[in-house]
């Protein structure tokens, strides 16, 4: 981890040992983990989610594509962000998905609302080194993350960080996990089946392209499910910039009509 250097991953510091334990300094993230903001709000907002993936993304295309490492135990409680000022927003409404959603403020590109700023990707505890000819075999992480292949004891690779980010984007859009069962055996049987649903009303404000990113991330068989660079061109990851350009276009616009 101390070689890892990218601006959306936790820092490694220093570390040390003694005779019986290790001692690692990590960088400080004050503001918390994504799962305490998501039970804070409820839900996330289009706008918000998309700021926390598009962060997610960039993390991941750095470790698999350069660090040639897997996470493997990726999940909200495992991101986390740098606090910014809550700017206040007119207008909020919760759209009739829940009366206890708290607003998030006005959302601003590139820099994220509901205080919610930087995203750092944490807990390198489960991580392996890989070559990429070769495959993983340990199942490791959390349950409610793992993808099919895992749960399956099959062997994996880096395919199972997109599942795993499939399900913290479903999670942050409707404030509950995709494959919500108190029984551990059911919920393996439906993440093997890639079963899950849009519920509504939770749902149904939220757009058909979030709704197509989420279930190409989350293809149970590996070779189809997107990979990172997919995820990174859908048209829903990159709304922000189109809007900035339209914006720029406009000022521009402006000045040649003398506006």
């Amino acid at each position: 981890m101390r070689h890892l250097n990218h601006d959306n991953i936790v820092k490694l510091l220093e570390s040390t040992e003694s005779k019986n334990l290790y001692y690692i300094i990590l960088e400080l993230v004050p503001g918390g983990n994504i799962f305490d903001q998501i039970l804070r709000l409820t839900y996330f907002s289009e706008n918000l989610s998309r700021h926390v993936i598009n962060q997610v993304t960039q993390a991941l295309d750095y470790l698999h594509e350069e660090c040639g490492i897997i996470h493997r135990d990726l999940k909200p409680e495992n991101i986390l962000f740098s606090p910014i000022p809550f700017v206040p927003k007119d207008g909020f409404t919760a759209h009739g998905r829940s009366d206890r959603k708290e607003e998030e403020g006005e959302f601003i590109p590139g820099i994220g609302s509901g205080g919610i700023g930087r995203i750092k990707v944490a807990d390198f505890g489960f991580s392996k080194k890989m070559v990429w000819d070769r495959r993983a075999t340990t199942p490791c992480g959390t349950a409610d993350y793992m993808a099919p292949e895992i749960v399956q004891n099959e062997e994996y690779s880096k395919e199972v960080d997109i599942w795993a980010l499939g399900c913290v984007l479903y999670t942050m859009l409707c404030g509950f996990h995709p494959f919500n069962y108190k029984s551990s055996q059911k919920m393996a049987e439906k993440v093997v089946c890639g079963q899950y649903s849009f519920l509504s009303p939770w749902w149904d404000n939220i757009s058909g392209s979030a709704k197509d990113l989420v279930f190409s991330l989350l293809i149970t068989d590996p070779a189809e499910r997107f990979t990172i660079k997919e995820a990174q061109a859908h048209p829903w990851m990159n709304i922000d910039r189109r809007i900035s350009s339209a914006a720029v276009r406009q000022d521009e616009a402006n000045v040649i009509s003398g506006d």
